[in-house]
C-alpha cells in the first residue's frame, strides 16, 4: 500500500513538471507576441502613427535610423503588402536580447520581426537571424 502511495505521488509529480515546463514554453515569450499582435491590429484600423511609436518612434520626432516616410513605404497602405487585412504570427524564439517573430501579412511569406525584451521595442529582426 505504501509503495502504491509513493508511485502515484512520483506520477503526480512528474505530470505536474510536464505540464508546468509545457506552460512556461508555451507562454515565455507572451508579451512580446502580444506587442506585435497590437502592432499588426493598428495597422489594420490603419492608425499608423500609435503602430510607429511601438517601434519606438514619433511622428513629431521621427527616428534617426528609421523615418516615418520609410516606415510608410514598409508597412503603409502603398507597401508592398498593402493594407493590412489578415496577419498571422509564427513560432517565436528567444535570441540575444530580444525575440523573433515571424509575421504573414495578407498571406505573403512571413517577415521577421524583432522584440527587445526589456524595452517591448519592435523593429527588423537581423537578417542573419
Amino acid at each position: 500500500r505504501r509503495n502504491r502511495l509513493l508511485a502515484r505521488m512520483a506520477l503526480g509529480l512528474l505530470a505536474l513538471l510536464v505540464l508546468g515546463g509545457s506552460l512556461y514554453l508555451w507562454f515565455k515569450n507572451y508579451r512580446q507576441e502580444q506587442a506585435v499582435q497590437q502592432f499588426l491590429t493598428l495597422l489594420q484600423r490603419e492608425d499608423y502613427p500609435n503602430a510607429y511609436a511601438l517601434w519606438g518612434c514619433k511622428v513629431e520626432t521621427p527616428c534617426p535610423h528609421y523615418d516615418y516616410k520609410s516606415f510608410q513605404e514598409d508597412w503603409g497602405p502603398s507597401s508592398a503588402a498593402g493594407k493590412v487585412r489578415s496577419f498571422r504570427l509564427g513560432r517565436s524564439r528567444e535570441t540575444g536580447s530580444g525575440v523573433i517573430i515571424p509575421v504573414a501579412v495578407n498571406d505573403r511569406p512571413p517577415v521577421k520581426l524583432w522584440v527587445e525584451t526589456k524595452t517591448g521595442v519592435l523593429g527588423f529582426a537581423p537578417p542573419l537571424l
